[in-house]
């Protein structure tokens, strides 16, 4: 029987976490004003000095962040910006990539929904594996209910 308490307290305690909303943590720079924009790594002795464009992002007018980069093409002088900010107005497709063809220049927006995900390429971001690993958790747990 005290199991069976466990196992509902410790969903209880999950399903709290997911419905808590929270801010997000995004890069926000701009490589023509900082060079270290350019190219944030993860997973190296430098990446804590990546660390220094994250900010928060707030719910603004109801409207929940995400995290957006730009990558910003000049045909003219072929060189390229990278913008790295929160973003608030909802695109079409999130966690993905477009590509919009502009006079002068073409841009690449992507769009993400965890902390710092709009620094370097990752497989997962730290939300993206602390959600798998809740999900994981939340299915033993009810498994293990259901066996009973």
């Amino acid at each position: 029987m005290s199991t069976t308490i466990f196992m509902y307290a410790v969903c209880l305690a999950v399903l709290s976490n997911l419905l808590s909303v929270s801010a997000i943590r995004c890069h926000e720079c701009n490589s023509h004003e900082d060079e270290d924009c350019a190219s944030l790594v993860v997973n190296t002795p430098r990446a804590q000095r990546d660390d220094q464009f994250l900010k928060e992002c707030n719910i603004k007018d109801g409207q929940v962040p995400f995290c957006r980069k730009t990558v910003i093409k000049f045909e003219v002088n072929d060189n390229q910006r990278i913008v790295r900010n929160c973003g608030w107005i909802p695109e079409k497709v999130q966690n993905a990539c477009f590509t919009a063809d502009n006079e002068g220049y073409k841009q690449v927006v992507c769009t993400c929904n965890g902390d710092g995900c709009n620094g370097a390429s990752a497989l997962l971001g730290a939300r993206q594996v602390g959600y798998s690993l809740i999900a994981t958790v939340v299915s033993l747990a009810m498994a293990a209910v259901l066996r009973n």
